[in-house]
């Protein structure tokens, strides 16, 4: 359903595309190797000859490796390509480098999928703070997940287990009967849904008793451990709610709950239970009872609705009850928060609302004279939409007696991640687990500050992924230190300027901790510096050249118009007018650092170029959207590069051409029957044109066949790359229809870096490759990412963009956030 808090990530593309160059005067094709075929341990596609495949870029082109390397003549404008950014050796970095390790974020983190989850915080006896959940690294190092607030400092703790935990998902709930014994509830997100309840102490882990199901709460009642959730227990058959005695399992004082119980709260002698019960202790009580010592009291929550999930008692004692229920869920649109008023249930103003639907309280707590709340909603005081009353709310807001609800000062958004949070909202039928995937989950009240714990990735500028807190009208970051990682990934990488500076763009909210404007980013040795705030518009490229001259392609939806835009150095301001062009698909540069365009108007697409004064029409007639444009980087003349251009079209101007198409510097030319599948990129390269494409099936659901994953033009015809002969191994899954697909070329020299979609069936390093002519080989034994989706390259190494969590394997493995780097080794100190 809703999540109030990160954007959703889409589960794993499925895409790849792949093409290469061709000949206007048909040269000889290069040994390209056939798919299928054997690879001779000496033969690679020739990175400059005659024969490689590159298509001439007009009469009298140069030799793209001949010794003059087609340089202009004096007087000419001198080609600025940037390309000495480049690393010097793509070889040596591979064999001798390293993952950068500086990207890490605040808070806690994990590996890529899931977001990484706080479920439950504690308070051990001393005052010690305890946090739980699902997650694997503290800052750049790796943690067990279990993080411990001590002298003002949280920790990871301890650094090893003496009992595995099962499903490896972690822990859902914490309790503490002293500083040294704990009982841990172990967490299954991805499996059957079961665990062990566990007792930590100096002498090891002791494994108390077995679950199907989770649980969501446990605390020490005059020792004894009382054990909450969604469950049975294997040992006694108990439901809902357990009760350890030091020695055996018992059932709750008076019998058994009959169903889910999702809060204990604890105030002096009494126990107070919430959940989706009908009776307990003996008694009938729907939803709510009190156990004062010696007997259970009833507290009839009358409302319907999956159950209560939160209890809290307000400063004169009134009792307040979050959850998700509702009068009327269809008609009236609010509810899931109530108090009882001495006698009975009543609503509290209005409740929360997505919109349309109650929403989802989950945690409670009641600090200076004001109720805080949190959840999973979008507005408070009344249904959303139409309701003039209603104010909005981020899953989070504060209620008074004395002046109803209000917003929590500064719960803002947005705030990104790079993680996938599931659509669940706590609402849906219990059957689904879904309240422990709620983007708020927990409270802890510690003095004044309270401690906000969930899937949460910052409020306001507090960014510490899954923990922050709150006190004296500021938010905080908790957990480990920030690094340099993002919140929210990279989508776009670019590098310019005389240091080659790596630029950054994307759905990014926070960079190394602090929060940032929506604008390109650059990372310099003193971390990330934004530029100023980009115009409210849809930016979709960015480009830097040699020069440090900044351009971002953007479209302005208030005035239907795309613009162009550079960074003057203290403000964005647009090239001119694009209107005449239709609307920008993809930007890039020319030799000289110049901007280069595709656009489509109406149904044509077109390719148009910054002259240094004006947009001038380079190109036209392509009957369908363009994916891309990749110029030659060599040509005779820098103001007529050859180019080709890869979409949905048919035809390029009178040339049939099926999704791909070469400009040789005067006409489009086909590149033999083009491409059977919907492209996805494209490079030109020194040895010739790639290409990749999508996986797609017929209407009969069986794969089109011809699918390029990487194609190369060897001048005559299209071959393929991706090969277990050279060096590719299969797909997960293959049989079921898994494939691999990549997203994004880039020359390094003659190698070719990829990135995309790639999940070996032999478990081997995923997503980001090498071609060196010859043979695949892997980025620093692979990155684990949602989405790999740009490459940059500069002297020190590779940069990769995108939703981005890890990279490297076994002892290398560590925390990139949003972008990694793979660079030359560090000398060690």
């Amino acid at each position: 359903m809703r999540d109030t808090w990160t954007y959703r990530i889409a589960a794993f593309l499925v895409v790849g595309v792949v093409f290469t160059a061709c000949g206007d005067d048909s040269p000889d094709p290069a040994p390209v190797p056939d798919a299928g075929t054997e690879v001779d341990a000496g033969t690679e596609v020739d990175a400059g000859s005659d024969d490689a495949g590159v298509p001439d870029a007009g009469d009298n082109e140069p030799d793209a490796g001949s010794g003059d390397g087609g340089e202009p003549d004096a007087g000419e404008p001198e080609p600025d390509a940037g390309t000495s950014c480049e690393p010097s050796s793509v070889t040596e970095l591979l064999d001798n480098g390293e993952w950068d390790p500086r990207f890490s974020i605040g808070g806690v983190s994990g590996m890529d999928g899931h977001v990484p989850h706080i479920y439950d915080l504690a308070k051990t006896p001393s005052g010690d703070l305890l946090a739980t959940g699902y997650f694997r690294w503290f800052g750049a190092k790796a943690s067990t997940p279990l993080i411990r607030h001590q002298d003002g400092q949280w920790r990871p703790e301890p650094r090893t287990w003496s009992q595995e935990i099962p499903g490896g998902a972690g822990f859902s709930a914490v309790a503490a009967k002293d500083d040294t014994t704990l009982a841990l509830a172990t967490n299954d997100t991805f499996g059957d849904r079961g665990g062990e309840v566990w007792i930590q102490s100096p002498d090891g882990v002791q494994v108390i008793g077995h679950f199907t199901g989770l649980v969501r709460t446990m605390a020490y009642v005059r020792d004894e451990l009382w054990v909450a959730g969604q469950f049975q227990l294997e040992e006694n058959g108990a439901i809902g709610l357990a009760i350890w005695d030091g020695t055996a399992w018992k059932l709750p004082p008076g019998g058994p709950a009959d169903g889910s119980v999702y809060e204990l709260m604890l105030q002096g002698d009494d126990v107070w239970v919430g959940g989706a019960f009908t009776r307990v202790g003996g008694i009938s009580s729907n939803k709510v009872a009190k156990w004062n010592g010696s007997r259970w009291e009833s507290y009839n929550f009358p409302i319907a609705g999956n159950g209560v999930y939160a209890l809290t008692l307000g400063d004169d004692g009134t009792l307040y009850a979050g959850g998700t229920f509702a009068y009327d869920f269809n008609a009236d649109g609010v509810g899931s928060i109530a108090r009882w008023n001495g006698v009975r249930w009543e609503m509290l103003d209005g409740g929360v609302s997505t919109g349309f639907y109650p929403g989802v309280v989950t945690d409670l707590v009641f600090n200076q004279g004001k109720l805080h709340v949190g959840g999973c909603f979008n507005f408070v005081n009344g249904q959303g939409y139409g309701n003039p009353l209603a104010l909005q709310a981020n899953a989070l807001a504060r209620w008074s007696p004395e002046s109803g609800w209000e917003n929590w000062p500064q719960a803002i958004s947005p705030n990104r991640t790079v993680w996938y949070s599931p659509s669940f909202c706590g609402d849906e039928p219990p059957v689904t687990f879904a309240v422990w995937e709620v983007p708020i989950q927990r409270f802890l009240l510690d003095g004044d500050r309270i401690y906000v714990a969930g899937t949460l990735p910052s409020i306001d500028g507090a960014a510490s992924q899954s923990i922050v807190s709150y006190e004296g009208g500021q938010w905080r970051a908790e957990g480990a230190e920030p690094g340099h990682g993002l919140s929210g990934g990279a989508q776009m990488l670019a590098v310019g300027g005389e240091q080659c500076t790596v630029h950054a763009l994307g759905d990014i909210s926070h960079a190394g901790g602090a929060a940032v404007p929506r604008t390109v980013l650059q990372f310099t040795d003193a971390g990330w510096q934004a530029l100023g705030e980009l115009p409210d518009m849809e930016c979709l490229d960015l480009a830097v050249n040699a020069q440090g001259d900044i351009y971002v392609a953007c479209i302005d939806w208030d005035s239907v118009q795309s613009q162009l835009l550079t960074w003057s150095g203290t403000e964005w301001t647009s090239l001119g007018d694009l209107s005449a062009h239709g609307f920008i698909s993809k930007l890039t540069l020319d030799s000289l650092g110049r901007p280069w365009l595709t656009s489509m108007v109406e149904s044509t697409s077109r390719v148009v170029r910054w002259t240094g004064t004006q947009f001038e029409l380079v190109a036209d007639g392509l009957d369908g959207p363009v994916f891309a444009l990749a110029l030659r980087p060599e040509n005779d003349d820098p103001d007529r590069p050859a180019f080709v251009v890869t979409g949905g079209f048919t035809h390029a101007g009178e040339v049939p051409a099926r999704r791909i198409a070469h400009w040789n510097g005067t006409t489009f030319e086909a590149l033999g029957d083009g491409l059977t599948t919907s492209p996805i990129t494209a490079a030109y390269g020194p040895n010739g044109i790639f290409a990749t494409t999508n996986h797609e099936q017929d209407m009969d659901g069986n794969p089109v066949p011809g699918r390029l994953m990487l194609g190369h033009w060897d001048g005559t015809a299209w071959r393929e790359l991706a090969t277990p002969e050279n060096g590719m191994p299969g797909p997960m899954n293959e049989e079921q229809g898994g494939v691999h697909s990549f997203r994004k070329l880039a020359f390094a020299g003659t190698d070719l870096v990829v990135v995309g979609t790639i999940f070996p069936a032999d478990g081997g390093p995923t997503h980001a490759y090498v071609f060196n002519g010859e043979r695949f080989l892997p980025i620093g034994g692979g990155v684990s990412a949602l989405t790999m989706d740009d490459i940059a390259l500069t002297p020190d190494g590779i940069w990769l963009g995108g939703n981005i969590a890890e990279a490297g394997r076994g002892e290398s493995l560590l925390p990139t956030v949003g972008m990694a780097h793979f660079r030359k080794r560090a000398a060690a100190p």
